[in-house]
């Protein structure tokens, strides 16, 4: 299956996603904000990323534009 990485600000939310994908099969990460996302992106890479927009730090749109560098 595929390795998916979670962001979200929301640990209630990051937990329930967690939860339903890994009961899927999938091998999930979850990193608290973009920052600290972008540093486990960078050092296991992921197959799939699934971010919130609006987090401290460094949100959803900065993530996904550095993803794209």
């Amino acid at each position: 299956m595929s390795r998916i990485l979670v962001i979200d600000d929301e640990l209630p939310l990051r937990l329930m996603l967690r939860t339903i994908l890994e009961q899927a099969g999938h091998t999930v990460l979850d990193a608290p904000d973009g920052c600290k996302g972008m540093v486990l992106w960078r050092r296991e890479p992921t197959d799939v990323v699934v971010t919130d927009i609006f987090m401290p730090e460094k949100d959803g749109i900065e993530v996904i534009m550095e993803m794209k560098k």
